[in-house]
């Protein structure tokens, strides 16, 4: 049995499992321009049957709550946004206390990064809410973007005390809280008392998400691409050609389930 048989298996045999998942890379194709990233077509009926199934069916993205309303406001799914700081509620965007000092300062680098590199070809700054990204997929040279905003990424942590998370053709920039998506996967685990959980990701940033998994007994699903980083591409675990194949592999779940 290949093991991503075997962890459908699992989910579908627990009486109260869980499915989290990143968006971009996982549910949405990379794109040029992160503003154009948008489910696949097809993945919020399947995203919606499931929630009627499973536990829990959850979104934790390093995007925006808002921007996960967006594009994702589907009945029964739970929306995480900047890494678990923030979740969408029937009372709003809901933000954890430690994250609420730091805003400002986010702001503040925000503005000062838009200023360097808004006028630069194939560099774009994404302001996350509690976060802000800056992006060089579109860069005619991507070597020598990075090199461009290297020094300045340095110079803004330093300045503001923001903590570097690196990604694909991304730098971004995060308040130094002790939180992840590892805490905030941990948090769901508890709170719902999820008994079997599976974490669906493709980048660096889920990488403490697929270790609380699997340290709770769970499962790491992981979806690659022609960038992935190697220490993704190491997690053990069920591995997907991007995520048309892991469409397929919700598919097969929400059939099992009927």
């Amino acid at each position: 049995m290949d093991s991503a048989t075997a962890e459908l298996q699992a989910l579908t045999s627990s009486a109260n499992a869980g499915l989290v998942m990143d968006f971009d890379g996982v549910l949405s194709r990379i794109t040029d321009n992160p503003d154009a990233s948008e489910l696949l077509p097809g993945t919020a009926d399947i995203l919606a049957s499931l929630a009627t199934k499973l536990s829990v069916i959850a979104l934790l993205s390093g995007r925006s709550a808002s921007f996960l309303a967006e594009r994702a406001t589907i009945p029964g799914v739970e929306l995480y946004g900047s890494y678990g700081l923030e979740q969408l509620t029937d009372n709003g965007i809901e933000v954890v206390p430690e994250a609420q000092r730091w805003t400002a300062t986010v702001r503040q680098a925000t503005r000062r990064l838009h200023q360097e590199f808004d006028s630069v070809d194939g560099i774009y700054v994404e302001d996350k809410s509690l976060a802000v990204a800056v992006h060089w997929r579109r860069a005619p040279d991507r070597d020598g973007a990075a090199r461009l905003i290297a020094p300045l990424i340095r110079e803004t942590v330093d300045t503001y005390g923001l903590r570097r998370e690196p990604g694909k053709y991304v730098d971004e920039l995060r308040m130094p809280l002790d939180q992840d998506k590892g805490t905030a996967l941990r948090r769901i685990i508890t709170t719902k008392n999820v008994q079997t959980v599976a974490y669906a990701g493709d980048d660096r940033g889920d990488l403490p998400a697929f270790e609380a998994a699997t340290a709770a007994g769970g499962y790491a699903l992981v979806i690659e691409g022609p960038d992935t980083a190697p220490e993704v591409s190491r997690v053990s675990g069920a591995h997907f050609a991007g995520p048309e194949e892991f469409q397929l592999w919700l598919h097969r779940l929400d059939d099992a389930m009927q």
